[in-house]
């Protein structure tokens, strides 16, 4: 009977992978008629894929993956064949178990739950990671640009030239610097910074983007201004660190109280209560 329903849910999965590239195929074929009739299309809704292995279209999922520091844009393909082959391994493992049915129906469904959660978690977590580990590093771009632009360097030619430079240094900001580079030249330096402000919302980056575009629509000197604002970040980085700092003896009481002081308690009062309980135990 679990093997009918696996067979079953295998073949729905198939089945709805195969819708999706079949949506693909019309939804491209109606861009191709755009293109080629110069006319107007009524607005494709995105399919999505009911089943609980994805919920991001592809386009969202590729975004989550640049996001998360994985730059292959062909990864997304192979997200969710990944979670069933997972699914389907997994379950078939179980099957050839010798536990009890009820047993492997449980398993069963812990492993699809956690197939279908664990991998968005982890790169939500990696995105995270990856947002502070840009910020921490933001303070040397910024003396970076500081010396360039002394040097009489525009701003667009500054990033064009920094994400060459800066690709031993972090890869992630040096792809962040190129996208932005990219986009300055066909969005506009403005647009491309917000965008860049929206992939990394921290406040280092909004400080860094908004220092920029005052720069653009005031015409400010921004050498020195860059300068200030990398000390300014250190300064920050240095009093979050104070603050950890701080907050580790209080942190540090929870584990004292638990493993020290209510053993020795134990230790102090087991020997009345035991003779205690003795004399009790004569006296009845």
């Amino acid at each position: 009977m679990i093997l009918v329903i696996s067979a079953v849910a295998i073949l729905i999965a198939i089945g709805l992978v195969l819708l999706e590239m079949r949506s693909r195929g019309l939804r491209n074929k109606r861009l191709n008629q755009y293109i080629v009739k110069n006319q107007p299309l009524a607005p494709v809704p995105s399919n999505r894929i009911l089943i609980g292995f994805a919920k991001e279209s592809r386009k969202e999922l590729e975004q989550k993956l640049l996001d998360a520091g994985y730059h292959n844009k062909n990864l997304a393909r192979y997200y969710f064949p990944a979670k069933l082959a997972v699914v389907v391994m997994v379950g078939i493992g179980i099957m050839m178990s010798s536990m009890l049915l009820q047993d492997k129906l449980v398993m069963m469904l812990a492993a699809t739950v956690l197939t279908i959660l664990v991998p968005d978690m982890l790169l939500e977590m990696k995105r995270r990671y990856m947002v502070r580990r840009i910020s921490r590093g933001l303070p040397y771009l910024l003396d970076m640009m500081a010396v360039c632009v002394q040097t009489g360097m525009t701003i667009e030619a500054t990033f064009s030239y920094l994400h060459k430079e800066l690709y031993v240094f972090d890869k992630n900001l040096c792809y962040q610097i190129k996208k932005t580079s990219d986009a300055s030249k066909i969005l506009g330096l403005e647009k491309a910074l917000n965008d860049l402000s929206l992939r990394l919302p921290s406040p280092e980056m909004q400080s860094f983007v908004l220092t920029i575009i005052q720069n653009l629509h005031y015409g400010t000197s921004v050498a020195n201004i860059l300068s200030d604002l990398a000390e300014d970040m250190r300064r920050i980085q240095l009093l979050r660190v104070e603050e950890k700092v701080g907050k580790l003896a209080a942190k540090m009481s929870v584990p004292l109280i638990l493993l020290i002081m209510f053993p020795i308690v134990i230790l102090i009062l087991a020997p009345g209560v035991m003779q205690l309980d003795m004399n009790f135990n004569l006296g009845g």
